[in-house]
């Protein structure tokens, strides 16, 4: 009976041991799989979108995976919503940061904190390829302009020229702006310069460039403003200028884009 009873202990013991490391290599499991939680719109040509249904791809999906690899993340989980929807993640922590084009103006710099600049642009107008009558803002009275939907451009023409006569119509899905544009049920789309020519080619719409860019500016990824989004910008801003500095922000954006916009023109 005895005898017994130590080999029930012992078979006890060992299956203590056995779970109790089970446990640990699960622990284990969960420490190296450290994930990168970002925002992404997911309908821009060359920044961020999907090809024939594969994988989310573009220059922003290209660049936060460099910083996530250089920061030692095993992966970035992409979610995909409207820029609305997009800083509605950011602020309840749902994800971390926005890798879509995010225009780092004066009034989001207010609520949020932003890395450094990873691209160039400005605001550009495209017409149909026979409309000679818009160049500027100021061509747009009493005609319909496209924009994306909670856009940084939105907001621009809402505060800045609230009084011009343009039928504002907004746009959830970008290329239903061009197709509009195209077949002329709205005069004009505005949207970043560094995408429009690469929209018109891959598009092949009877769509043009009007006029210099409404207004310039720069995007970067945006934080939250506390102790752990600062962190994290401090990390992205390291990354980003080795990234910088190695080529890799030149080589990604020339292969996504055709043009090299980590730099100011």
């Amino acid at each position: 009976m005895q005898s017994t009873n130590k080999g029930i202990l012992a078979l006890v013991l060992g299956l203590s041991v056995l779970v109790a490391g089970c446990d640990n290599n699960k622990e284990k499991a969960a420490d190296a799989e450290k994930v990168l939680q970002v925002g992404t719109f997911g309908v821009s040509i060359g920044f961020s979108y999907r090809q024939n249904g594969k994988d989310l791809e573009g220059y922003d999906i290209a660049v936060v995976n460099a910083v996530a690899k250089k920061l030692g993340y095993s992966r970035v989980e992409l979610t995909t919503a409207d820029m609305t929807g997009l800083f509605g993640m950011l602020d309840s922590g749902k994800i971390v940061t926005i890798a879509n084009q995010v225009e780092a103006n004066e009034k989001r710099r207010e609520k949020y904190q932003f890395s450094q600049t990873y691209i160039y642009s400005g605001a550009q107008l495209v017409t149909r390829k026979d409309d000679d009558s818009i160049h500027t803002i100021d061509d747009l009275k009493g005609k319909r302009l496209g924009v994306d939907v909670g856009s940084s451009k939105e907001n621009f023409l809402r505060k800045n020229y609230p009084d011009a006569g343009i039928n504002i119509h907004t746009y959830e899905e970008p290329s239903a702006i061009v197709q509009d544009v195209a077949l002329g049920r709205i005069d004009a789309y505005i949207m970043d310069r560094a995408g429009a020519q690469l929209l018109i080619d891959n598009s092949r719409l009877p769509l043009k460039l009007s006029g210099n860019p409404v207004y310039r500016y720069q995007e970067a990824f945006p934080f939250v403003k506390n102790a752990q989004g600062d962190e994290l910008r401090t990390k992205f801003d390291e990354a980003l200028k080795e990234l910088a500095a190695d080529g890799t922000l030149t080589k990604l954006s020339e292969q996504y884009l055709k043009q090299d916009v980590s730099k100011e023109q």
